[in-house]
This record gives structure tokens, C-alpha cells and sequence, in this order.
């Protein structure tokens, strides 16, 4: 019997950010925020929540993305940045991109984007997407 792993959504979401967004200057993107982060950088951070796995080869998967960049009180670059990567990640075309595991975006699992309040003086933004995926067999 072949053993089926979910599809690493985060990872490659990661990977095809860093394709699509030329600037900021500095931007990184990643799965966690970074120990030593003090919000000196744009940074993108895409959180995988899991998901059910309907079919023996179809997986739902329900991602948080939070976008830090720029100053708490100059909220207006931040959001720009938000709003393109969630028109990045909500793009019908992710399906047919090389290699991509997406299959599918749920639309009514993605909402966004808000507005964060932190403990840091960076301006924060939150989105969630989520997806029907297919792992790479």
C-alpha cells in the first residue's frame, strides 16, 4: 500500500511568493517569524492550520498568512503589501503553476485582509486562504 503525505501548501506558497513579489526591499518570507525579528524588514509569514483529508488523495488545507512591514502608525504600505499577496494567493492560475500541490482555492475559507494589533511598533496585516491540495506522488 502506498503511504500518502498531505502536500506541503506553506512551503511551496513560500517558495512561489519569493517568484511573484520583486520588492520591498529587504522582504522575506517564511514559515515562522524569525527569533530575532524586530520588524526592521518587510516579512511575510505563512502559517499552515491544517486541514481534513477528504478523499484518499484530496486535502483541505487552511493557511494564515500575517504581512509585517513599516511602522504601526503608517499603515498604508503594509496594507499594499497585504492586498497583492492576497490577490497572489487567491489567483485561479496557482492550479496550473509547475509543481504546485493546489488543486483548488475554497472560497469562502478566505477572508482578509485585517488590520493586527501587536505587541511591536511594526504595522501588521492578516489573511487566511484556503485550499484543496493534492500531494505529489
Amino acid at each position: 500500500m502506498t503511504r500518502i503525505t498531505p502536500p506541503d501548501v506553506s512551503l511551496w506558497l513560500c517558495d512561489h511568493l519569493r517568484r511573484q513579489l520583486t520588492g520591498p526591499k529587504g522582504l522575506q518570507v517564511g514559515i515562522r517569524v524569525p527569533d530575532e525579528y524586530k520588524g526592521t524588514h518587510p516579512l511575510i509569514v505563512i502559517r499552515d492550520d491544517g486541514g481534513s483529508q477528504s478523499e484518499r488523495l484530496i486535502f483541505d488545507r487552511s493557511l494564515g498568512i500575517t504581512v509585517y512591514m513599516g511602522a504601526a502608525n503608517d499603515p498604508k504600505p503594509c496594507r499594499d503589501l497585504a492586498a497583492l499577496v492576497y490577490s497572489i494567493l487567491t489567483d485561479e492560475q496557482l492550479a496550473y503553476e509547475e509543481g504546485s500541490p493546489i488543486a483548488g482555492i475554497v472560497e469562502d475559507g478566505c477572508n482578509g485582509v485585517y488590520a493586527v494589533n501587536g505587541d511591536q511598533p511594526t504595522c501588521m496585516y492578516y489573511m487566511t486562504v484556503e485550499y484543496t491540495a493534492v500531494p505529489d506522488l
